[in-house]
């Protein structure tokens, strides 16, 4: 007896010692955030995103609340709930021209009122990204500024511009921190910067402007400004790349683990991309798999950061052609891009009285798609 009461002693023990290890971290050690000493309202977060992976794909919508197709500015409206009934579970958010010291963004939505919705969407139980459109910090144009090389070399190399560009984050880095709930408390939030360097657009960050190597060095400086210099231990980081057949640009420009939570994919085709009524979804398919490996392979979480079919020329794109290869992949969220209130064909949810509207209403109410009420049911 006394053998068995001093070996159920010992088990309790390494019991209480264990626990004690894992204190703080609400998640087993096989899945943190890649900030040490992140915030307990990130950690949650992540915690949060890592679940949810088991229960579905949660559905975002880029300036979900601030305006819509034909509309701008309406309290409460959405396009996303106009259809489905329900807000989305991801709201995105863009600090494109907040480096230059203007009121609106790139988008014509005012920082602050991007401040007000960052805490109703965060009211609601829904996920804030933001993603940041950079105005060329070496001419002073925007961010589609391609006018001179070199740009990010200059910005890891030379200690004046270096310093020039880190006022600019900082500017960033006051928003952020400028994001608190009603009680004061930072709201958790996802920075979703430098997406797609290897697209093929203008972007003064991209591999046609500099090595990846440089790239991730400017990532590194930017995170690593952002935690240590300005104390904000409230973000997540995600990474993306534009759908490509190679691949290996995931691995070509990663920053490293210990500056990225999330792993993510783009893939936006423009009005033209279906002229025979199909979408090279093969390639979308094959990118997700690399991508899921990817995150698999660095503990990351992989998310479609942003997509969609302009104009949604098919009228079952959502439940007949995007879900079926999404699907059988573990994805965190899927972000649709924006309904531009200015441009005719430019948007990517459908509104009522559109011939995808009932699809997308079916997509959205899949056991599979995470809307914001889902989300809170599955708390």
């Amino acid at each position: 007896m006394e053998i068995i009461r001093k070996g159920i002693l010992y088990l309790s023990c390494i019991a209480f010692l264990l626990g004690c290890k894992q204190e703080g971290r609400v998640h087993p050690a096989t899945r943190l955030t890649s900030d040490p000493v992140a915030a307990p309202c990130a950690e949650q977060l992540y915690t949060d995103l890592t679940d949810r992976l088991q229960q579905g794909i949660m559905l975002g919508h880029q300036d979900a609340l601030a305006y819509g197709y034909k509309w701008y500015g309406e309290p409460g409206r959405s396009d996303v709930k106009s259809v489905c009934g329900d807000y989305p579970a991801v709201f995105g958010w863009d600090l494109g021209g907040i480096e230059q010291g203007v009121a609106y963004n790139v988008d014509s939505v005012s920082f602050d009122s991007i401040r007000a919705y960052v805490r109703t969407a965060h009211r609601l139980g829904g996920i804030s990204t933001l993603s940041w459109h950079a105005g060329n910090p070496l001419t002073g144009g925007g961010y589609a500024d391609v006018s001179q090389p070199d740009v990010v070399k200059r910005i890891v190399d030379d200690p004046a511009m270096r310093q020039s560009y880190l006022r600019s984050l900082d500017r960033v880095a006051d928003f952020i921190a400028s994001l608190t709930d009603e009680r004061g408390e930072p709201i958790p939030v996802i920075l979703h910067l430098f997406h797609d360097p290897n697209a093929n657009l203008d972007l003064w960050w991209n591999t046609t402007q500099c090595t990846t190597a440089d790239y991730r060095r400017l990532w590194m400086l930017t995170v690593d400004h952002l935690r240590h210099d300005r104390k904000l231990h409230q973000l997540l980081c995600a990474y993306s790349v534009r759908l490509d057949d190679n691949t290996d640009v995931l691995a070509a420009c990663y920053p490293g683990d210990e500056y990225v939570d999330i792993v993510g994919l783009s893939c936006l085709w423009p009005l033209d991309a279906c002229t025979d009524g199909q979408l090279p979804l093969p390639a979308l398919n094959r990118n997700l798999a690399a991508l899921t490996q990817f995150a698999e392979q660095h503990d990351k979480l992989p998310a479609i950061t942003a997509a969609g079919l302009e104009g949604i020329r098919l009228s079952n794109f959502f439940c007949e052609q995007l879900y079926p290869v999404i699907a059988p992949y573990k994805l965190s969220y899927i972000l649709f891009w924006r309904n531009a209130w200015d441009r005719e064909n430019h948007y990517y949810i459908p509104v009522p009285g559109h011939p995808a509207e009932e699809d997308f209403a079916r997509f959205a109410d899949l056991p599979g798609i995470l809307t914001c009420k889902k989300l809170n049911q599955h708390r």
